[in-house]
């Protein structure tokens, strides 16, 4: 898998394989959106939010084009018959990759740093009920992996004076996946990852809140799956990312952290008292006051 930084392969061979290797799944998606928790219409409501035309059965489709890249891997083409269903899809593909990396984008822009964590976590939690953007993240790795599929398919089908224009069609769309999908990644856990600032009391009393930790937790897997999903860390997209922001994910990850270290500084605080107690009690002569000096 090439870097987010390195230049999206050039060779045609090359392109094939990075076209291929660019989404690991799209199974945790697919449980995401229409699993038995999912929402009925979640697909629906998400392309609706992103401005986005219908898609049918995204699910479907998916297994039609990957049914199709496999006669490919294995014949080397693909038959009018199989290919004429799907011919046309691939510029649709573009636009709702688009519009979903547009709407997700967009979703974050409100949450910059100069809000109030208080302020940013209510928003965080608007932008996940409201603006549906875990759905979005997991929407976008279905159909960015059906556009990569298409693609697969056209550069196999592509005739002598299509091959070029075909192929830079593909590179296009990887490059905008490595580096566009990288930048999504980043600013979306440095969102979420301002929820662990603060003090641990101050973190604790966030995670009393039932409402808030079940969003936020399921915004953190969501995160995660896309993470995964996109070979996010094969392809170095976190590198550069700053450390505290990890660190912070892992916290919400283990709760328990931020209660043993909100109840250690409680110890702490208690500890000092109780020393400076018996520090007087065991002060053999009492201080005269000031005025009996």
């Amino acid at each position: 898998m090439p870097k987010r930084t390195a230049a999206v392969p050039l060779a045609p061979d090359a392109v094939v394989e990075a076209l291929r290797g660019a989404i690991a799944s799209v199974e945790a998606a697919v449980v995401r959106l229409e699993g038995e928790e999912a929402a009925p219409g979640t697909v629906d409501r998400v392309l609706d939010l992103a401005g986005a035309p219908r898609a049918g059965d995204i699910v479907a489709t998916h297994n039609s084009l990957t049914r199709a890249a496999s006669i490919v891997e294995h014949t080397g083409g693909l038959p009018d018959r199989e290919w004429v269903p799907i011919a046309g899809s691939g510029p649709a593909f573009t636009e709702t990759v688009t519009l979903l990396r547009e709407h997700a984008s967009s979703s974050l822009d409100g949450l910059g740093r100069d809000v109030t964590v208080g302020e940013h976590v209510e928003l965080l939690q608007k932008v996940a009920v409201d603006g549906a953007l875990g759905e979005t993240l997991q929407l976008l790795v279905i159909v960015e992996d059906c556009l990569f599929l298409w693609h697969r398919v056209r550069l196999a089908r592509a005739r002598e004076d299509e091959a070029a224009a075909a192929l830079a069609a593909a590179r296009q769309a990887l490059a905008d996946h490595f580096v566009q999908d990288a930048s999504l990644l980043r600013r979306a856990r440095a969102a979420l990852a301002r929820f662990a600032e603060g003090t641990p009391i101050e973190v604790v009393r966030r995670l009393s809140s039932g409402r808030t930790t079940k969003v936020l937790t399921g915004l953190r897997q969501d995160f995660e799956d896309f993470r995964w999903a996109c070979r996010a860390d094969e392809a170095g997209w976190l590198a550069d990312e700053d450390p505290v922001v990890a660190e912070a994910l892992d916290s919400m990850d283990s709760p328990l952290k931020a209660v043993g270290g909100a109840l250690g500084e409680v110890f702490e605080r208690g500890r000092a008292r109780v020393t400076e107690t018996w520090a007087r009690s065991d002060d053999p002569e009492p201080r005269p006051a000031a005025d009996e000096r």
